[in-house]
């Protein structure tokens, strides 16, 4: 079949168009495929960065715990503390513990024979039998009902004494029924697994 001459231009049109838009798509199909493993490149990079900077946070904390400092009032018993030994920490827990279920005999085993107590009315007690003397005596006739540690931590100074320190507080259940709550901050220092000095203080909560 014969076609007009002015037929092939606009077949030539409409081909250069279809082709175009080939070109078009191919380019387009290109472009988003470059740009997803950018993207991907991008968020690959900034996880590791994230990685890279929570790693270095606990080095710079320890090292900025670790500086000293020129004290106003100088220390007399000692200085420059550190975290201590952890497995302390769960001494003193089965210390109170042990108080609570009245096992005084279980207690008495986990002081040195020469223990000192410092109790919270300025009274000093030397010696685990006028220590366990005095714990009987008071603790007995009560006991402690929601007990909660608010915080407690092993340090080190630099004489080398380990201690834990504890924040706990609790309800005391008097004789005649009547309860109270308290607040208590305690120190323990242990020598070989023993409990050779201790400190307590202690508040009802109003």
């Amino acid at each position: 079949m014969f076609v007009p001459f002015y037929d092939f231009g606009t077949l030539f049109l409409v081909f250069n168009a279809f082709f175009e838009w080939l070109q078009f798509k191919f380019m387009f199909h290109l472009k988003t495929q470059i740009m997803k493993k950018v993207f991907l490149g991008l968020l690959v990079i900034a996880s590791f960065a994230a990685c890279k900077s929570t790693e270095t946070k606990p080095t710079e904390t320890v090292e900025a715990s670790s500086e000293k400092v020129e004290h106003l009032y100088k220390p007399t018993y000692t200085d420059n503390f550190k975290i201590g030994d952890q497995t302390n920490v769960l001494l003193a827990e089965q210390f109170h513990k042990l108080i609570f279920e009245k096992d005084f005999k279980a207690v008495a085993e986990m002081m040195s024979d020469t223990a000192t107590y410092n109790v919270e009315d300025g009274t000093t007690l030397k010696g685990k039998a006028a220590i366990m003397e005095f714990v009987e005596k008071s603790l007995g006739a009560v006991s402690i009902t929601n007990y909660k540690i608010a915080a407690i931590m092993p340090v080190v100074g630099e004489n080398g004494h380990q201690w834990v320190d504890i924040w706990d507080e609790g309800d005391v259940v008097m004789p005649d029924g009547k309860t109270q709550k308290y607040q208590w901050m305690d120190a323990f220092r242990f020598e070989g697994g023993k409990i050779v000095h201790f400190v307590g203080f202690g508040k009802a909560v109003k």
